[in-house]
């Protein structure tokens, strides 16, 4: 049973203003607290992406048997911008994660599609097309695979996202779905459309009921759309929850494992 821990569920430790976690003491904490032994890593927490920086922090992976499966990459600029400056330096803000995840180990990273507001406009599509092509390109070089998440943007709809990686192409390109980022009507159509190139799952919750079960969404549906498609990969819990992250970390497990199980 391959569970992680994506970052994205302690975000309010990393981002308190008192005594902050730091990326260094995730594994130890994924390890410690939740007994878990893989994380997914998120950009806006890494102090340095120096050698040194790095080196550290595969260390403490290697020092608690953590592995890092996964990158959530924020903050890269809009790879389908109409203005071919921005397009360009989104790709290259993108691109400079490709050598910290080959330090790191990493099988995978996820990049946003951009597109936000003009969604509707095909050529904001044959730009994120354009730019996906050049990432896969590089991620080739590096053997590190470039994922895109239902995320916002031209990736809120999921046929935009199997249109995207069709056209791209390749095997170093497929998804990073998650169980909440779809509305309600097409969640469980959207993330059957994307199992299929699924390298990586966000399982999703929020919030949950006095037998465990998640209220927002049909997880249990969820989990079966992946195992249905073969998904063999890990299942990254990413709690959401307004409630405590401890709390709803372990609950999280606890479902999973249950459905993992049945």
């Amino acid at each position: 049973m391959k569970i992680s821990l994506a970052g994205w569920s302690l975000q309010r430790r990393f981002r308190r203003a008192e005594e902050p976690l730091t990326l260094l003491e995730f594994p130890g904490v994924a390890r410690e607290e939740f007994g878990l032994d893989a994380v997914e890593l998120n950009s806006p927490f890494f102090a340095s992406t120096e050698p040194d920086y790095l080196e550290a922090l595969r260390a403490e992976g290697q020092k608690f048997g953590v592995a890092f499966v996964g990158l959530a990459v924020d903050g890269t600029g809009d790879p389908a911008s109409l203005d071919e400056e921005e397009r360009r330096a989104a790709v290259e803000m993108i691109r400079c994660w490709f050598p910290v995840a080959r330090a790191l180990g990493l099988p995978h990273f996820r990049a946003n599609t951009g597109g936000r507001g003009r969604e509707d406009d095909p050529r904001v599509m044959q730009q994120c097309i354009r730019s996906f092509r050049e990432l896969a390109h590089d991620a080739a070089q590096h053997e590190v695979s470039i994922t895109v998440e239902n995320h916002g943007g031209l990736s809120a709809c999921p046929d935009r996202i199997v249109t995207l990686l069709e056209a791209v192409g390749g095997p170093w390109i497929g998804t990073l779905p998650d169980f909440g980022n779809f509305p309600e009507g097409a969640r469980y159509d959207g993330l059957r459309k994307l199992a299929p190139y699924a390298r990586g799952v966000h399982a999703k919750t929020f919030e949950f009921d006095e037998w465990g079960e998640e209220r927002r969404l049909d997880f249990r549906r969820c989990v079966r759309t992946f195992r249905d498609a073969g998904y063999a990969g890990h299942w990254g819990i990413e709690f959401e929850g307004a409630g405590d992250d401890g709390d709803g970390v372990l609950k999280s497990r606890a479902l999973l494992e249950r459905c993992l199980q049945a």
